[in-house]
């Protein structure tokens, strides 16, 4: 089964102490976040939604080559996140691929960094 990380542990855990909740719990919440603008953009020439998102997770994926870790899609909504050991974490939003590479892998990682060495902004 797979885990989320929850935002906030609840009042009675102890400090340091992460709460975790199931994959089907975590799916049903939240807002999505504004970089997940996705299928904003009008018009006949227009990309879908699923072909914004998988343009954005090549691109992460070459952002993030250097550091084996990889980013997948998870049910059209959320990010699949594997580092170099194998473990996983599900993430619903760009910072928290950033943040989950981190955890995972004990370096930060700047994605304005990595786009620019990538050329991919301007």
């Amino acid at each position: 089964m797979t885990l989320l990380r929850a935002t906030r542990a609840p009042k009675a855990e102890a400090p340091g102490v992460q709460a975790f909740m199931c994959g089907v719990c975590g799916s049903l919440g939240g807002e999505e976040h504004w970089s997940s603008g996705a299928g904003r953009i009008q018009g006949d020439g227009a990309p879908t939604r699923r072909a914004e998102r998988a343009k954005r997770i090549r691109l992460v994926n070459r952002m993030l080559a250097a550091t084996r870790t990889t980013v997948t899609d998870w049910q059209g909504r959320f990010y699949l996140v594997a580092g170099p050991t194998g473990k996983q974490q599900v993430v619903d939003s760009l910072p928290h691929i950033w943040q989950a590479v981190q955890e995972m892998t004990g370096s930060s990682v700047d994605p304005l960094e990595q786009a620019e060495r990538l050329g991919a902004v301007a």
